[in-house]
């Protein structure tokens, strides 16, 4: 729990009142490697921190292929932006991609903390605003990028990523085959 605490903290002041209320709220769990978080079609509505480790959000097509959306390691907040703002079941799943803690927090629970401590739900709304910002920054480089250009700026925002996360996974994140992924790799490595 100290790990969202001390985050939280960087931005503003917690009451003790706040800290009760999180510590009240937020489940915190260990997961193992493979484990998912959210389940695709789920009716959940969960915003999760990630303490330790790596969580991946993902779409699975009819046939089979993954889709990666988000990739999120310490200090990071992952979820369903879809499902938790609509009336929607989750398009998506999110599974942990190593031995994580992480911590969830309901939404509506989210919601009430924010009407009881608008400055928390400042810091958060932030939050938001700044994952959405990254959300939008990867549309439009899955739009105009190639695939070389895809890497190389995936390798400069997510670097950490690129030790822990499977090929696959980082071609599934970057709308590329796994091949693709390989060439780019290895044109690099000749340059």
């Amino acid at each position: 729990m100290k790990e969202i605490i001390e985050y939280l903290e960087k931005g503003i002041e917690l009451s003790d009142e706040i800290i009760n209320d999180l510590k009240a709220n937020i489940i915190q769990r260990n997961v193992e490697k493979g484990e998912i978080i959210l389940q695709e079609n789920s009716n959940r509505k969960i915003q999760i921190f990630v303490a330790s480790g790596c969580l991946r959000a993902f779409y699975k097509t009819e046939n089979g292929k993954d889709h990666t959306l988000q990739f999120a390691t310490k200090n990071w907040w992952i979820s369903d932006y879809m499902t938790l703002f609509n009336k929607e079941n989750s398009l998506l799943s999110i599974e942990s991609l190593s031995h994580s803690k992480i911590m969830i927090i309901e939404q509506s629970r989210l919601e009430e903390l924010y009407l009881k401590f608008p400055e928390f739900g400042s810091k958060l709304s932030i939050n938001l605003q700044n994952r959405i910002a990254v959300l939008q920054k990867r549309i439009f480089g899955l739009l105009t990028m190639n695939a070389k250009e895809k890497y190389e700026q995936f390798i400069s925002d997510y670097e950490i990523f690129e030790k822990v996360i499977p090929n696959y996974q980082i071609a599934s994140f970057l709308g590329i085959t796994p091949e693709s992924l390989s060439r780019v790799r290895k044109e690099i490595a000749n340059s």
